[in-house]
């Protein structure tokens, strides 16, 4: 999934445009965690570690609490060798694939281990009781929303499972946003990315909200959620995407005057992005100034050749 430097490169179709907004919000997500995957740089904690008089039990819970992800998998393997169905050492055993995967540099590899940390705290799943239920179902929803898009309506049913089985995560109302968006489901996305906004007010998070909202046309929540993330961010990245949103929302308005002002910020912080110059070029045209339109739209088109928008402008 790649964040498309213009939305109007292949066709100006409004449903695809903002299809492609919502994969972009997705990559930045991803992106957030510093390269792990995880959003916001969240983190998790088992509520109570399990005690245990074994002594190859505690191994077990000091490699966990070390992070030795792959020393932990080999111990725990080499105890499922023996005792394939006991739940402590699938649960761990998931529970160290998942964030081994997290942190793999491949798409390959990562849906390897997710794929490894799912078939573990599956079989464990069929233990009654389980230590740590909630804990495991928040693992597997994360791990299945790892895998794909496809695999959208499993990671959301395992995270409202880990919730009504008393376990929250720092990100688990993120992902149940991302989920639902995933879905299309639109309602339920805004519903858990505002829980998510009552403890982490972040830039992105603030983004995301706008862009949903716009998603659903509520145009006036999107422009406060922008300004609410402008505001805030000091990433330059972010704050582009926000500036550029705001200024398409301002130009669909006939607001040309504020969206020139949002563009012309865009270019300021990336003076290569071909829609802000597209964009401005249709602003001066409704304008009526034809000869400052056209120097944006060839602007456009020297950064990117095959410019729908632009190009059909100039030569259409």
């Amino acid at each position: 999934m790649f964040y498309p430097q213009n939305r109007f490169r292949f066709a100006a179709d409004k449903r695809r445009r903002r299809k492609a907004i919502v994969k972009l919000l997705l990559l930045l997500m991803l992106l957030a965690g510093g390269g792990t995957g995880l959003f916001w740089g969240a983190r998790w904690v088992i509520r109570q570690l399990p005690v245990s008089d074994s002594e190859e039990q505690k191994v077990v819970l000091e490699l966990w609490k070390q992070k030795n992800y792959d020393t932990l998998i080999a111990n725990t393997e080499t105890k499922l060798q023996k005792k394939p169905m006991d739940p402590f050492y699938l649960t761990f055993n998931g529970f160290a694939h998942f964030y081994k995967g997290i942190n793999q540099p491949t798409t390959e590899q990562k849906i390897q281990e997710m794929d490894r940390a799912i078939v573990s705290l599956r079989r464990a799943k069929l233990t009654n009781p389980l230590p740590l239920a909630g804990e495991v179902d928040y693992v597997l929803g994360k791990a299945y929303f790892h895998k794909g898009v496809a695999f959208s309506d499993l990671s959301v049913q395992y995270l409202e499972d880990s919730i009504r089985k008393g376990y929250l995560g720092a990100d688990t109302y993120e992902y149940l946003g991302l989920g639902y968006t995933n879905l299309s489901d639109l309602e339920n996305a805004l519903k858990y990315f505002q829980k998510a906004l009552e403890s982490n007010s972040s830039d992105l998070l603030l983004l995301t909200l706008a862009q949903t909202y716009y998603q659903v046309g509520d145009k006036l929540k999107a422009e406060e959620y922008l300004m609410r993330s402008i505001n805030k961010s000091q990433d330059p990245s972010i704050e582009q995407k926000a500036r550029y949103l705001l200024g398409d929302i301002y130009f669909q308005n006939k607001e040309y005057l504020k969206a020139e002002e949002q563009f012309q910020k865009v270019l300021a912080l990336n003076a290569q992005h071909a829609d802000a110059n597209y964009y401005l070029g249709e602003i001066y045209a409704a304008l009526g100034d034809s000869l400052k339109a056209r120097s944006f739209w060839r602007k456009a088109v020297r950064i990117n050749p095959k410019h729908y928008g632009a190009l059909k402008r100039l030569y259409g």
